[in-house]
């Protein structure tokens, strides 16, 4: 068996990428022969056998991205194709085409209120008319029913739902029960991400927050420091935190607060949850199937929310805590390395008849 990895973009940067790396784990612990195939040039040499087009790294443009890594996919014959984008780029002519992901780009909520996420998804749109008929022939694997919902609507198909990994038993490390200083969140530092409102939110209800996250978007980064200056907010940034230092500022932390509709999934949530924080999630996203007590539309029921949790954190962090162990990433190999097997031995059952 011969596996393709399938991935836009090669980065352990994000929970995309965790995802990803788990399940090259996974494909090693297994003794599987795979490569990897990117768009672009990984940044970071990971010593696995990667395959690219575009012979430097480009970072730009990610929902693309997702469309043209078909380009050095296509190039390798595969039994497998596991493909990482959530798009259903032409594979199964190929092999067996297994999409892990979630919600769909644009599909949400945040992408429809802007000109200017508007149209930069117009093309993207075009482009997904053409993929509906792959879509019926792959296999979806969804990172939660959100996502499952999602790629219903757009495509007609019903999707397996697997929850994706997390290092919960890392940050069991920060768990406390009771005190903190700050609300905590951790995303990435670019646009899509609505990170303003985690400054807003802090500001209303004058409680100090953290913003951990890998820097992605110079431009929006000083957009931020400026939003902060302007409201005098207590707000701090630590950029490329690693995960002991993550660690370190969940110890202090008193509940968690995830700015981001649309969010498909949301690994940090579960993070904190581990660490016995309360988070505070939209509603439109994956994340309010795990805590749907504290959930919110509007940045007003958020703050409301924010109280709420910072108050009961001493009498949820064990329940939390509790939650979060059921996304371990042992559990995500173990449940989908024996969905990729029944579907390939079903696949060549198929081909014998």
């Amino acid at each position: 068996m011969k596996v393709n990895v399938v991935t836009h973009n090669l980065s352990n940067k994000s929970g995309e990428g965790f995802v990803v790396f788990s399940s090259i784990e996974m494909l090693k612990e297994r003794n599987v022969d795979f490569v990897v195939s990117t768009f672009s040039k990984p940044r970071e040499n990971y010593d696995l056998p990667v395959r690219y087009y575009l012979p430097f790294n480009f970072s730009r443009f990610d929902r693309y991205q997702r469309l043209l890594v078909w380009l050095s996919a296509r190039k390798i014959r595969s039994d497998i194709y596991l493909n990482f984008t959530g798009i259903p780029i032409p594979l199964s002519s190929r092999g067996v085409h297994i999409i892990y992901g979630g919600a769909s780009p644009f599909e949400v909520t945040k992408y429809s209120r802007s000109l200017f996420w508007k149209l930069y998804r117009f093309p993207f749109k075009l482009a997904l008319r053409f993929l509906k008929n792959e879509a019926k022939k792959a296999k979806f694997v969804a990172n939660s029913s959100y996502s499952a919902n999602t790629w219903k609507q757009l495509y007609g198909i019903e999707a397996k739902v697997i929850y994706p990994p997390v290092d919960v038993e890392d940050f069991f490390k920060a768990f406390h029960e009771s005190g903190g200083k700050y609300i905590l969140t951790i995303a990435r530092i670019e646009r899509g991400k609505f990170l303003e409102r985690t400054i807003k939110l802090s500001h209303e209800v004058g409680i100090p927050a953290i913003i951990v996250g890998y820097l992605s978007d110079t431009k929006y980064y000083k957009e931020l420091i400026s939003l902060k200056s302007k409201l005098n907010a207590n707000i701090s940034f630590v950029l490329n935190a690693s995960k002991e230092e993550l660690i370190q500022i969940m110890k202090d932390a008193c509940c968690y607060f995830h700015p981001t509709q649309g969010e498909h999934f949301g690994i940090p949530v579960v993070e904190s949850m581990a660490a016995g924080l309360v988070p505070v999630v939209p509603k439109e996203s994956g994340a309010a199937e795990i805590i749907p007590e504290f959930t919110y539309s509007t940045l007003e029921e958020a703050e409301s929310k924010v109280k709420e949790a910072y108050i009961k954190h001493s009498s949820k962090s064990y329940e939390m805590r509790e939650i979060a162990s059921k996304f371990s990433k042992a559990r995500f190999k173990e449940e989908f390395w024996q969905y990729i097997i029944n579907i390939y031995n079903n696949s060549k059952n198929d081909q014998k008849s």
